[in-house]
C-alpha cells in the first residue's frame, strides 16, 4: 500500500480525528472478508484516536471494521495518468464517505 494523500479531520470527541487516506493497493484476497479485493485506487475514512506523548512520538490507535473504503480507479498497474484521476475523485468520494460520520462531525471545530 502506498500512501498518496493522507488528512485527518477534527471531530466532536477529545482525541478522536477522522483519517482520510487516499492509497495504492496491489489488490488480491482480503482475508478478513474472503474476497478478492481490485488492484487501483482506494479513498478510506476511519475514526482513529491520536496521541502525542511526552517524549514527541504520536500514538495512533483505531477500532478494528470501524472505517469505510472506496475502490476510485481500478487500473492495471500505478501510473501518473490514474493517479491524477484518483486525485480528482479523491474529494467526491471523501465527502460521501464523511456522511457516514455525520454523529463525530457535529459540532466539530
Amino acid at each position: 500500500m502506498e500512501h498518496i494523500k493522507k488528512e485527518y479531520l477534527n471531530t466532536n470527541k477529545d482525541k478522536t480525528f477522522l483519517k482520510c487516506e487516499l492509497y495504492y493497493s496491489l489488490g488480491g484476497m482480503n482475508y478478513f472478508t474472503y474476497r478478492n479485493e481490485a488492484r487501483g485506487y482506494y479513498v478510506s475514512v476511519s475514526p482513529v484516536e491520536r496521541e502525542t506523548k511526552d517524549y514527541g512520538v504520536t500514538m495512533e490507535s483505531y477500532t478494528a471494521f470501524s472505517g469505510w473504503k472506496k475502490c476510485v480507479v481500478e487500473c492495471a498497474r500505478k501510473g501518473k495518468k490514474a493517479e491524477a484521476q484518483a486525485l480528482a475523485a479523491y474529494e467526491a468520494a471523501k465527502q460521501e464517505m464523511l456522511a457516514r460520520f455525520s454523529d463525530l462531525l457535529e459540532g466539530a471545530a
